[in-house]
């Protein structure tokens, strides 16, 4: 590999994982807010208590199925970062989930958890946004929207509002907990991703491929010349 492509790979990583740390800060503020599992979450609750496998267990096997999924569907969009997504996302939430442990978030009134859960949300769209930026991957559940957008150019923000919509009915009726937060995130997250997407490509594509914006501005400027 040259240096040039292992230094765009190194920048990859780095976007990568600071876009799934900011994930799951984002979830963990979710969580700890307690007003209601997000659209994945319930859905896997559902499938835990359906079963009576654990909840993790129950996430392991739903992203297994989608996974495969996807290999027959598409197989050529799943990358390294699908890989890294599914073994790494557990140990960053564990993480900020033990960081945000001395805040007392039961002493919170339900409007404060409401605005907190909005900020989750907007914090989840930002980091998926970054982490797409890289074009490494992303986890199978968050593929299959992408997927389904580059198919059908549907807007992303109702593709993802229908899916989240879908996880919480189907994750309710097999016994999944549900709330406002439920609500709000299956509503206000897609449309945050649609708004944060493009924006934070614009912004880190230029870094990560430093050299060859550097080349593309250079041959515009002598093509400028030249005419």
């Amino acid at each position: 590999m040259k240096k040039s492509n292992s230094t765009v790979f190194i920048k990859k990583l780095i976007f990568f994982f600071c876009g799934l740390w900011i994930i799951q800060t984002g979830v963990a503020i979710f969580i700890r807010t307690n007003i209601g599992s997000d659209p994945f979450t319930v859905l896997t609750q559902g499938i835990s208590r359906t079963l009576g496998i654990t909840t993790g267990t129950a996430n392991i096997t739903i992203t297994f199925v989608f996974l495969i999924t996807i290999l027959i569907v598409d197989r050529k969009t799943i990358n390294i970062g699908t890989v890294l997504a599914l073994v790494s996302a557990g140990p960053f939430i564990d993480l900020m989930l033990a960081v945000l442990q001395p805040i007392e978030f039961s002493n919170f009134n339900i409007m404060v958890k409401m605005l907190l859960l909005a900020l989750s949300c907007v914090i989840v769209a930002i980091g998926f946004s970054m982490l797409k930026a890289t074009e490494l991957g992303v986890a199978p559940n968050d593929l299959i929207p992408l997927i389904i957008h580059e198919k059908t150019n549907l807007t992303y923000q109702w593709i993802r509002i229908s899916m989240d919509s879908i996880f919480v009915v189907a994750g309710f009726m097999l016994g999944g907990v549900i709330g406002v937060g439920t609500i709000i995130g299956a509503f206000l997250t897609g449309p945050a991703i649609q708004f944060f997407m493009p924006k934070l490509e614009k912004v880190i594509k230029p870094i990560i491929y430093k050299e060859k914006y550097k080349e593309e501005i250079a041959q515009d400027c002598l093509n400028s010349i030249n005419y």
